[in-house]
């Protein structure tokens, strides 16, 4: 194996971890509400009393544990469009909340979001993160975590979640470089043989 032959390969890892960021844009809600007796759209669901939303292969799940069957419902009231967004207990039942997961389980890694929140907690994998008010950009990364919870305020709105599937640990720079040294004495080894 030449050096330049080691180094595409190295180069082709590294876009391949790289190939699965994804942005969830919530671009097909359109209309002001879904749910409670208003249609799902194609990628939405209820699992019980809760409504599921699916996008990229990552799910988002309004908890509504006190709501009756085909209530939760969101985007009523703070409608905007392409938004994921929903009002506190009142509107959906008590003791709601949002959660944010890979379909069929597993760990990713979080790079922000945009948010509207009034006193909304944010938590990952049950460690408590921040308290969400007002609008701006998360833009904390999150690395290996497997649930992103919002605690639910009155007013709450989702955009622009930048996620990607959580990869495998990448070698330290010391051990790329014994990496490499060896590649390099592997090749010259072999040079000299023929």
């Amino acid at each position: 194996m030449t050096l330049k032959t080691l180094l595409a390969a190295l180069a082709l890892g590294a876009a391949a971890a790289n190939a699965g960021a994804t942005v969830l844009t919530f671009d097909g809600l359109t209309e002001m509400m879904y749910g409670a007796g208003f249609p799902l759209a194609a990628n939405m669901h209820y699992d019980g009393t809760n409504l599921v939303y699916e996008e990229s292969g990552y799910r988002l799940t309004l908890n509504a544990p006190w709501a009756d069957a085909g209530a939760a419902h969101v985007g009523d009231g703070t409608f905007d469009p392409q938004t994921f967004n929903w009002h506190d207990g009142y509107e959906n039942g008590g003791g709601t909340f949002v959660t944010l997961t890979r379909i069929g389980g597993g760990k990713f890694d979080l790079r922000g979001f945009d948010y509207y929140a009034t006193g909304s907690a944010l938590s990952a994998d049950g460690g408590l993160l921040s308290f969400l008010d007002g609008g701006g950009t998360w833009n904390t990364t999150l690395n290996g975590i497997t649930e992103l919870r919002f605690t639910s305020g009155a007013v709450n709105a989702l955009a622009n979640v930048d996620v990607e599937a959580a990869t495998a640990a990448v070698p330290l720079p010391g051990t790329l470089s014994l990496l490499l040294g060896g590649a390099a004495a592997f090749g010259l080894g072999r040079r000299r043989r023929t």
